[in-house]
């Protein structure tokens, strides 16, 4: 008698480990599948000239007059010859329709030059937004058609103290 309970309870544990390691496998594939997704490569084209825009991550932080969001994003010139994109083409459009212009102060220059099929890894904008902004999706405007999902409609139920960053490499935040 005590063979067998000893065999169901080892039975049982494999079991219950094998569900947990089946639910951890697929919570990490859905995690992958959410970062594919938000670095999903983007043409824009604008002025007879093209490129492509894949965002790396989002960084949310907290200030005394709102929130600052930096959207990092990798850009790629396939042209043989050099560009320069201007910050105004990239505009944050939150929920309710309203435009974010990029912060052009401090580091940040008014152009973005690109080389000849040339790679800038991790080219940066920030965004001042008022809190309400993050009560729903958030889309970066690239060009003048492209639409580059930076938050899913889930508000941000974060609690950022002045001063606290968070990072995100997925649209649910």
């Amino acid at each position: 008698m005590g063979l067998v309970n000893k065999r169901s309870r080892i039975l049982a544990v494999v079991v219950v480990l094998a569900i947990v390691g089946v639910g951890i496998g697929l919570l990490a594939l859905f995690r992958i599948q959410q970062a594919r997704e938000f670095s999903e490569p983007h043409q824009m084209r604008r002025g007879g000239t093209n490129s492509v825009v894949r965002l790396v991550e989002a960084d949310i932080g907290k200030t005394d007059v709102g929130y600052i969001l930096i959207v990092y994003m990798r850009l790629e010139n396939p042209n043989p010859f050099d560009i320069a994109l201007p910050r105004e083409w990239f505009e944050l459009v939150d929920r309710r329709g309203k435009h974010y212009a990029p912060s052009v102060s401090g580091t940040q220059r008014e152009l973005i030059k690109l080389p000849a099929n040339g790679v800038l890894p991790r080219e940066m904008l920030s965004f001042t937004i008022p809190d309400d902004s993050l009560e729903g999706m958030l889309v970066l405007v690239a060009g003048q058609n492209y639409k580059i999902w930076v938050k899913d409609r889930t508000p941000f139920n974060g609690r950022l103290r002045d001063g606290e960053f968070r990072s995100f490499r997925r649209q649910s935040w």
